[in-house]
């Protein structure tokens, strides 16, 4: 079961979509169509990247004000997945990558 609060599935759409084109680039360049090839490793850190930003960017709070008061308030956004806000599954995913591609090299 996938949990998620906001927009944290987009973590794993990103992986996805990063991972599965770049295997396609990949493969289209002549790799193994049956195994992880150098385009999964460059398309998985490429969405790390892009998880990081994307989850700073949605996570980050907004300044807003009190209807009653008027006092500031900092509304704090909440886009998790797996209970993780999302930003952190950039560094899971690039260490991933990183050790697919040192399982390519040996």
């Amino acid at each position: 079961m996938i949990v998620w609060t906001g927009w944290g599935i987009l973590a794993l759409l990103i992986a996805a979509l990063g991972g599965g084109g770049g295997s396609g680039v990949g493969v289209a360049l002549g790799g193994p169509s049956d195994a992880p090839n150098l385009g999964t490793v460059i398309g998985l850190a490429l969405a790390a990247v892009a998880i990081w930003f994307v989850g700073e960017r949605l996570n980050r709070p907004v300044q807003g004000f009190d209807q009653n008061t008027g006092q500031p308030v900092l509304h704090r956004n909440r886009h998790r997945l797996f209970w993780v806000p999302m930003q952190y599954f950039g560094p899971i995913l690039g260490l991933t990558a990183l050790g697919l591609g040192v399982g390519l090299l040996f």
